[in-house]
């Protein structure tokens, strides 16, 4: 188990701050000399500033939605309260890189909301809903993230000891001073890691500017870098901008929740009732929720009317519906490869991913291996690094090598989606780990059992829902990771499913439908997993994780 476990630590490290090291290494070879007039570029300080910009508008806005929608599941009663909160899950099904097609179809300026405005009629001229593109973009961010703040901010109510707030009232205080002295100070931690994934996420996504054509942010002027990687140095630049960054906010955060005491947080174990909304403020709410519902899907319902549209050209809705486009998929060697080939890359990230954290949880909870903390500070780095820079280090890193991406990514592929993933994969087994009572595998123990067969026969058992649900999660979500695929992967025969969407919503005729076909199998195959691992756990899943 020790050579497993400094085989373990090898392995992470090599993976993860190897090609970390690398990138800076070699930056300040290429690019050092040269940052001064890449980023007085006036094009590059635009991309910085909208960049930046763009992050902090969408935080801001996803917590002011966010904030509201968690206060309400948690300590009020109405009516459906349950299935909206199951519900609100469902801008998470598809990614805004896919939304973005959608997106395109209901708010352009001869999309179905400005032909429904005109034909009411509403307007007399259509209203450019989307601007210069920018516009687009932060709706979509706003629209898709917001579930993820929420989600932290459920399991951190949840989490809350409720005397606090029931002495907080004894005393008179009321609830909005009680939200802002008791519940907001013991939240922290939960909301500050929903505010740091969304704001690194907007910062680096890749996939959303690229369909909105919009060149002036940070990850497309990385992504087109990648063509003169070897001479042009601003791709190295704005890389070690991000890097910095992310690791600098992930430390200050790590830094400030260490020196705050939030001794209040511990699991609910006194009654609490929730206050039952009057009849007008439950309507309000459950009209509020709806409304907000239903806005966040129409990019969803853009992409699947898209799919399913023969013709669809100035009017609201399709003239036509058929699944020609979905049939095409057969016949169209692009997208059908592309979704077997992420059928098979998906599935071998499911199983590493898998392995790697039932052996990191076993080590952290199980043995005194010395080098524990090492290996759970190494585990969850991938947090902390977005995707685009995890792709862009190992481009650069094994390029030239016996694993260079451009002639065989498949790897390469695998583990960056793997590594981003195990994050989460780690923290829910190493959690199932500490629920199961160390007892049982003493007992086994005792009774002359080994180490493997007590494993295999108790502890395995006890774990493997909890194991196949983060195995589920990890396929469905790599079958729509964006960044790696469209920076480590060049030749069309191993095309990912999102760079074969990339590919062809770019074409003139056919190639938005198949596209938006191709997302909607996606879209299904999240939303069944998402299901699926509802359903394994007994209760509303969450992807809520501590920094």
């Amino acid at each position: 188990m020790i050579l497993f476990a400094i085989a373990l630590t090898i392995f992470l490290t090599g993976f993860i701050l190897g090609p970390l090291a690398f990138l800076f290494w070699k930056s300040a070879g290429v690019s050092i000399h040269l940052a001064g007039s890449v980023i007085t570029n006036i094009l590059v300080k635009q991309a910085i500033f909208r960049s930046f910009g763009l992050a902090a508008a969408t935080t801001l806005s996803a917590s002011l939605i966010a904030f509201p929608l968690a206060y309400l599941a948690s300590f009020r009663e109405f009516p459906g309260r349950k299935a909206w909160d199951r519900l609100l899950l469902l801008p998470l099904v598809a990614p805004p890189f896919v939304a973005a097609i959608g997106m395109r179809h209901i708010l352009a300026r001869f999309g179905t909301i400005n032909l429904l405005l005109m034909k009411l009629p509403f307007i007399t001229h259509p209203i450019d809903f989307l601007g210069s593109g920018l516009t687009g973009i932060f709706i979509l961010q706003v629209l898709h993230l917001y579930p993820i703040i929420y989600l932290n901010l459920r399991s951190s109510f949840e989490n809350l000891d409720f005397s606090c707030i029931e002495a907080s009232s004894s005393l008179g205080a009321g609830p909005w001073r009680t939200f802002r002295k008791i519940l907001l100070p013991l939240t922290l931690p939960g909301y500050f890691s929903g505010a740091y994934l969304v704001f690194i996420w907007s910062l680096t996504d890749l996939g959303t500017p690229l369909v909105f054509d919009y060149p002036t942010l940070i990850p497309i002027m990385i992504f087109q870098s990648i063509t003169d990687i070897y001479t042009n140095p601003a791709g190295y630049i704005l890389i070690i901008i991000v890097s910095i960054l992310s690791l600098g906010l992930f430390a200050a955060m790590k830094r400030t929740l260490a020196h705050r005491s939030f001794i209040g947080v511990s699991r609910f174990t006194s009654s609490f009732e929730r206050k039952t909304l009057p009849r007008g403020s439950a309507a309000l709410a459950t009209a509020g929720i709806a409304i907000l519902l239903i806005i966040s899907l129409l990019p969803h319902a853009g992409v699947l009317l898209s799919s399913l549209s023969e013709r669809w050209f100035f009017t609201p809705f399709p003239e036509k519906i058929s699944l020609h486009y979905y049939r095409s998929i057969a016949i169209h060697a692009s997208a059908r490869k592309s979704l077997i080939n992420s059928l098979g890359y998906s599935t071998a990230t499911a199983i590493l991913a898998g392995i790697l954290a039932l052996s990191i949880g076993y080590i952290l909870s199980r043995t005194r291996f010395k080098l524990r903390g090492l290996i759970d500070t190494i585990t969850i780095l991938p947090m902390a690094i977005p995707g685009i820079v995890f792709a862009f280090a190992f481009l650069t890193t094994f390029t030239g090598t016996i694993l260079d991406p451009r002639t065989s990514p498949i790897l390469l592929l695998v583990l960056s989606y793997a590594l981003k993933r195990l994050p989460f994969a780690v923290r829910a087994v190493h959690a199932n780990f500490q629920q199961l009572p160390l007892s049982l595998e003493e007992a086994s123990a005792n009774l002359g059992a080994t180490r493997f067969l007590t494993f295999r026969r108790i502890t395995f058992p006890m774990l493997r829902s909890g194991l196949l649900a983060g195995i589920i999660l990890t396929f469905a979500f790599s079958m729509m990771e964006v960044s790696s695929s469209l920076i480590l992967v060049s030749q069309e025969s191993r095309f990912p499913v999102a760079k074969a969407i990339y590919m062809l919503a770019g074409r003139i005729t056919d190639g938005p439908a198949i596209a938006s076909a191709l997302g909607v199998i996606g879209m299904i195959i999240t939303l069944l997993a998402l299901y699926v691992v509802s359903r394994l756990s007994g209760k509303r899943s969450s992807i809520s994780i501590s920094l």
